[in-house]
């Protein structure tokens, strides 16, 4: 097997994803309920002393200031972002892929974040480009600023399976893939794992 991959990478980029507004939901994700509670107005009690009407009015608002803060608490929740990741890849070699394991290596090094691992399943004859889209509720790389420099890196190809079986893997490489995983997945899909 050759050491370099028969597989390049045209293009890498990735963006994040936030949703713009409280008001549109998913059918999936439908947002907090909109029915606000109605309070109940209790009948007055007729020869109730003075001190014990005041005890239970304040027992009163104090549950429904308890209400009201758990109601605002849960009707804004914290909005996941996600992260969109389009690969565009090239076979030079001879041989039909059938699928691939890359990287994001980037330029800045973290010490606390180890690269994730993405899985495509793809038939890319020779000389053929595929591209993918893959949206992740993960970055590519720990985000501790806006600096572009820290979103830039390069894309490595780890691991080529071939429609003939065999399998190319960059040397040094050895996570195992199992089978069922890329047997499953539909062609032109991606996965983080």
């Amino acid at each position: 097997m050759p050491e370099e991959a028969d597989l390049t990478v045209v293009k890498f980029s990735w963006s994040k994803l936030r949703q713009s507004s409280d008001l549109i939901h998913g059918a999936d994700d439908p947002g907090p309920s909109r029915n606000e509670p109605v309070s109940v107005i209790q009948p007055e009690r007729k020869n109730e002393p003075s001190e014990v009407k005041n005890r239970r009015d304040i027992q009163e608002r104090r549950a429904e200031l308890a209400n009201a803060e758990r109601n605002a608490n849960s009707s804004s929740p914290r909005r996941q972002d996600y992260y969109v990741m389009r690969l565009e890849v090239k076979n030079v070699g001879q041989n039909t892929t059938k699928s691939i394991v890359w990287e994001f290596q980037p330029t800045v090094q973290t010490a606390d974040v180890e690269a994730k691992q993405y899985i495509c399943k793809m038939k890319a004859k020779p000389n053929e480009t595929k591209a993918f889209e893959l949206v992740s509720p993960a970055a590519p790389v720990k985000v501790v600023s806006a600096d572009k420099k820290e979103q830039e890196g390069k894309v490595v190809i780890n691991r080529i399976e071939y429609a003939d079986g065999t399998v190319w893997k960059r040397k040094g490489w050895s996570v195992l893939i199992p089978a069922e995983l890329t047997d499953q997945m539909p062609n032109g899909k991606c996965v983080m794992f």
